[in-house]
């Protein structure tokens, strides 16, 4: 049920924004729709940005059914179905991580896409997955929109990026997010609906009857009264 409300949040900030989009700086939210391998079946997640402030609703299933709330340095897990959250560390994002090897090539075609009415730049790459198979495809990327893979954790997910060659890696490190991704033929991720609007200030905080949880409880059973 709560997840329910707060998808129906994300549904009425698109119905009452404004039509404008801007690729420099998008405030609003952006719909997506992700294809895992061998599945037809999108899972759905839904992305709300108001400044440097992030929030993504549509993470995990089940029990395990949440959002991310990027606020500054603050990362914060909320778990939905429980009503619970967890602020993660400041260090965990920012953590220095050794070299990754580049495994293939990311080259910018020069053609550009609208997805979802947002206009963004075509790459195409090259390279191996984690299993060592080839694969090829195309990313769409945008200045200042889309899913923001940089400031997720800090920033620390971007080194993926350092697979495709310094120049794609740069491209995403200098504030600029994905809309649409296709592998071997086939859509990966695509925004599919972008509504650029102010997003109230409380999306991006825990909800007030929501508990904290600690960390450092987690994974351990309850104590005994």
């Amino acid at each position: 049920m709560q997840r329910a409300k707060l998808c129906l949040a994300a549904a009425c900030l698109l119905a009452t924004a404004s039509t404008r989009l801007a690729a420099q700086g998008f405030d609003g939210v952006i719909q997506f729709v992700s294809y895992r391998d061998h599945s037809d079946q999108p899972d759905t997640m839904t992305q709300m940005t108001k400044g440097s402030k992030i929030r993504i609703d549509g993470m995990g299933r089940g029990d395990a059914a949440g959002a991310m709330i990027m606020n500054g340095p603050k990362r914060i897990i909320l778990m939905t179905d429980k009503k619970q959250y967890f602020e993660m560390p400041a260090e965990m994002g920012s953590r220095e991580t050794k070299p990754v090897k580049q495994k293939g090539t990311a080259e910018k075609t020069g053609k550009t896409e609208k997805v979802a009415g947002i206009t963004c730049d075509v790459w195409h790459y090259k390279g191996v997955d984690g299993s060592g198979n080839p694969e090829e495809g195309e990313a769409c990327v945008a200045k200042g929109a889309g899913l923001m893979v940089n400031r997720l954790s800090g920033g620390a997910m971007s080194r993926f990026y350092t697979l495709g060659g310094q120049a794609f890696s740069d491209a995403l490190m200098n504030d600029a997010g994905v809309l649409k991704v296709t592998k071997n033929g086939k859509v990966t991720l695509e925004a599919v609906r972008a509504q650029a609007t102010s997003v109230p200030d409380a999306m991006f905080a825990p909800p007030p009857d929501y508990t904290p949880l600690d960390m450092s409880q987690m994974g351990r059973p309850p104590r005994k009264p």
